[in-house]
């Protein structure tokens, strides 16, 4: 949403200005760097905000709370709320559902869609999102009332734990994620469709995010990437499990044989000195 003063409503809002004027001040725009893990909020019931729900969002592990456009009325009680629990608060018209395609777009904002999104894609998904420059990641269940984590016997989904595990790993590494910009290109030869690997950096580091889009059995990559002769061909460090990898040094630029199964990605990190 942008609160600058040319912040213009899609028909059918025009009525509500003046509360989007409110809600501008009351729900400052997201930092551009800052990494959020966030779910779909819409309260309970639709347009009002119960505390007991943030608490349970937070006590997942994320760090936002997504909240509709359309239900801007109930957004200062929402944000009252939601900094008693240590959530930040983003809002949207809709969500858009994130894909390997639209990973590359340099969205700032993703959503994955439980329901449509299968469980296995959303570490990739989301680390191919925040090499590209998303910033916020929603998760959204659908529901129409409530955070969508319970059954009607209160048990948790399934889902829940798998995105807060993935929220986890994102929130570990989110100062560095923050801090990264865009590095120099890198050669892969052969190239491969299902391959996007992008080098960051920041002002002391080296970052590669290596993502296969693959749901294939056995559909692993195997190229070779070249990188700039700036970069060191020094052991890597894997954010994941804390193995290391090493390229192999050539003058014209540091090589690495990248082999990633279906599904899998990696990050890796390296000092600059």
């Amino acid at each position: 949403m942008n609160c600058g003063p040319r912040t213009r409503l899609r028909q059918g809002f025009g009525g509500q200005a003046a509360f989007v004027a409110l809600l501008c001040l009351l729900v400052p725009a997201v930092a551009s760097a800052q990494v959020l893990t966030s779910v779909w909020y819409r309260g309970m019931p639709a347009g009002t905000p119960r505390f007991v729900d943030l608490e349970d969002i937070r006590s997942q592990g994320f760090t936002a709370v997504t909240w509709p456009l359309q239900s801007v009325a109930g957004a200062e009680e929402l944000q009252r709320m939601a900094a008693r629990v240590g959530l930040r608060v983003v809002v949207r018209l809709e969500p858009v559902p994130v894909t390997f395609t639209r990973t590359t777009r340099d969205d700032n904002k993703v959503d994955v869609l439980v329901e449509r999104t299968a469980p296995a894609e959303w570490t990739t998904l989301l680390w191919r999102s925040v090499a590209h420059g998303a910033r916020v990641v929603s998760f959204d269940a659908g529901a129409v009332e409530g955070t969508g984590f319970r059954d009607s016997s209160g048990t948790l989904r399934d889902w829940v734990p798998v995105a807060a595990a993935v929220a986890r790993q994102l929130n570990a590494h989110a100062t560095l994620v923050s801090s990264l910009s865009s590095g120099p290109a890198v050669t892969l030869d052969p190239p491969d469709p299902d391959l996007d690997l992008t080098l960051l950096q920041n002002a002391r580091s080296w970052v590669i995010i290596a993502t296969n889009a693959s749901t294939t059995t056995g559909r692993a990559t195997d190229t070779t990437a070249t990188f700039p002769s700036e970069v060191p061909a020094a052991e890597w460090l894997n954010l994941f499990d804390g193995s290391m990898m090493s390229m192999l040094y050539r003058s014209t630029g540091s090589r690495w044989r990248v082999r990633l199964g279906p599904g899998e990605a990696r990050v890796f990190v390296i000092d600059k000195r």
